[in-house]
């Protein structure tokens, strides 16, 4: 607990450096007799702890992204917490007694989701650090590798978060904050604070830019050995008013060495030279438990394609039947009811699915996801990811997309930001063109929804139901269930 009330501190001093105070927190309350006032922040504080730890540090994350909160959330009652739910009540015309009532912790709730869901902020891990951490996937959309860190960028570079680390004698934690703290022709350091053996806090501007650092050290029994891993997140300086805000989201979701198996296997996924950059920057689990050790399965048979359940018992996806003879969908046994060489399509039946219903088709969008059953680092894993896509002209006459795809998207099924079926990707051929390990964005070829749905002898569904975009992580987490792996076996 101590290690991290100092970094609160910290965070708390950083924030307050680098943005300026709100407006509604500058304003002075009538004078009030100090017995009085201690009595009343004293029922504030009551009320506050009463509620349950989720609820608190939600009621902190909300008043974050609202820019009325600047410090860490802990779920900790506090002046800055204190002020910053007499200025929401008071923002709201609600009367202003510091308790937050059940409809305001809605409405907050509300606001914060709103908020992520507006930038696509994401719980990550980035494997090749071991870092997990929030990111506004739909700002940084794009990925580099500088060096041996990956950087999450905003298309142009105007907006960068990236993930630097150190290992063996390399990590030298006081070093590294004297060569960032170090005098240096332009920048200009606005807070810094450092915990010896520990972590440290750096944040300044430079070329018209603010960037915001930390380092942390790993633990003395920490199974990779010695190690630092960080980030930092770099924004122009005229953007302040909205990136502060990500700036103190970021910082609170950051997770060095967490006992997560990305966490724990960081060396393992930079000695792999096949990596992707879905496998490199990947949506952490949902409420998903830590893994405690990282466990290797026995090796397993090449995943060959991603299937979507169209019914109970019944994937479609993009393969060829004859080269795939014995098949199984997430593990399970299944055969080939038919299969249509012209478009690629193949439909497997099998124990699965269960409940499954047709899925709602779309009506055309430039805003697309592929979500596909991606081989992991480790032979026989595999994992869900969700790659963005943008619609290209095939110059066959065919539907396309560009994205970052490897073999294993063939039969992967493609989103609008509805959650509608637009398509899906045709049989993949030839291995993932890469840089560095990381599989580049090119076109490929799709199956339309015109020819899905002669194949499946089924109309057009209902049309979707309005509503707003939703993010990549949603989509991926509404549509888990229904999108599977497909393995040929021998």
């Amino acid at each position: 607990m101590t290690k991290y009330r100092f970094w609160a501190g910290a965070l708390v001093g950083l924030m307050a450096a680098c943005a300026a105070p709100h407006s509604a927190l500058a304003q002075s309350p009538a004078p009030t007799p100090p017995s009085a006032l201690d009595a009343r922040t004293e029922a504030q504080k009551s009320a506050f702890l009463a509620m349950p730890e989720a609820d608190r540090k939600a009621v902190q994350d909300a008043l974050g992204w609202l820019g009325l909160y600047n410090g860490a959330v802990d779920g900790a009652f506090g002046k800055r917490t204190r002020d910053s739910i007499l200025a929401y009540q008071s923002s709201v015309k609600a009367t202003a007694d510091g308790v937050i009532s059940e409809p305001q912790l809605a409405a907050l709730k509300a606001v914060a989701q709103k908020a992520r869901a507006a930038v696509g902020f994401e719980l990550i891990d980035e494997r090749t650090s071991g870092v997990r951490i929030g990111a506004p996937l739909k700002i940084l959309d794009k990925i580099a590798m500088i060096g041996d860190a990956v950087t999450l960028e905003k298309a142009g570079g105007s907006v960068t978060l990236a993930f630097p680390y150190r290992t063996g004698a390399n990590a030298d934690l006081a070093a590294l904050y004297a060569k960032l703290t170090a005098d240096e022709k332009g920048r200009k350091i606005s807070y810094k604070a450092m915990k010896a053996d520990d972590f440290f806090v750096v944040a300044g501007e430079l070329a018209g830019r603010k960037f915001y650092t930390r380092f942390a050290k790993a633990p003395a029994d920490w199974p990779g050995g010695p190690s630092l891993r960080g980030f930092t997140f770099s924004y122009p300086s005229d953007e302040a008013a909205d990136l502060d805000k990500l700036a103190l989201a970021v910082a609170n979701s950051f997770e060095p060495f967490s006992s997560s198996a990305a966490s724990l296997d960081a060396a393992a996924a930079r000695a792999t030279s096949s990596l992707t950059w879905r496998d490199i920057v990947k949506v952490a689990p949902a409420n998903a438990p830590a893994d405690s050790a990282v466990k290797t399965p026995p090796s397993a048979p090449e995943l060959t394609a991603t299937g979507l359940i169209v019914a109970p018992g019944q994937t479609l996806t993009a393969i060829a039947a004859a080269d795939c003879a014995n098949p199984t969908v997430d593990g399970k046994a299944a055969k080939t009811l038919r299969a249509d060489a012209l478009s690629g399509l193949t439909l497997l039946a099998g124990d699965f699915g269960a409940g499954a219903a047709p899925p709602k088709l779309g009506a055309g969008s430039a805003e697309l996801v592929v979500l596909s059953i991606e081989p992991g680092a480790t032979p026989g894993t595999a994992a869900l990811e969700a790659s963005a896509a943008t619609p290209t002209p095939a110059g066959d006459g065919r539907q396309a997309i560009v994205a970052a795809l490897t073999k294993a998207a063939s039969g992967a099924p493609v989103f609008d930001r509805k959650g509608a079926l637009e398509a899906l990707v045709a049989p993949i051929t030839g291995e993932a063109k890469r840089v560095a390990g990381v599989a580049l964005a090119e076109p490929h070829a799709l199956i339309a929804l015109d020819a899905i749905e002669r194949f499946l002898g089924q109309g057009s569904a209902e049309a979707p139901a309005q509503g707003p975009d939703l993010g990549a992580g949603e989509i991926a987490r509404e549509k888990r269930a229904s999108v599977v792996s497909i393995v040929c076996r021998p």
